[in-house]
C-alpha cells in the first residue's frame, strides 16, 4: 500500500530533505511545498495547484531523478532484447496438441 494520503495524495514533514528522501527512496515523483507553518508537504503529480493556498513550491521530483525508468521508455531495453527473427522462432520439429474440455 502507498503511503500517500489518497484523499489528499499528500504527506507532511519537517524538512524539504526528509520530503525529498521520502519521495526518492520510493520512487515518488511530484512536488514539494513549503507551508505557512514552516512545514514541507509533499504531494504527488495529480497535485491540483492551488489546493493548498499557503504552499510554495519549492522542489519538483520528476521521474529522471528516480531510480525507475521513465514510463515512456521502461521497456525499450527488455523489447530490443526478446524479439527474436523468423528463423529463431520457427522449429524443426512438430507437436501434436489436443485440446479437451475441462470436466464437469
Amino acid at each position: 500500500m502507498s503511503e500517500w494520503n489518497y484523499t489528499k495524495c499528500s504527506k507532511p514533514f519537517g524538512s524539504q530533505q526528509e520530503a525529498k528522501e521520502f519521495m526518492i527512496e520510493r520512487n515518488f515523483a511530484g512536488q514539494i511545498l513549503l507551508r505557512d507553518n514552516g512545514g514541507y508537504t509533499a504531494v504527488c503529480p495529480t497535485y491540483p495547484e492551488g489546493y493548498y493556498p499557503d504552499a510554495i513550491p519549492v522542489e519538483t521530483i520528476d521521474e529522471s531523478m528516480l531510480g525507475a525508468p521513465a514510463r515512456s521508455d521502461h521497456l525499450v531495453g527488455t523489447l530490443t532484447e526478446s524479439v527474436q527473427s523468423d528463423d529463431e522462432l520457427c522449429c524443426d520439429t512438430r507437436q501434436e496438441v489436443s485440446i479437451t474440455s475441462p470436466p464437469r
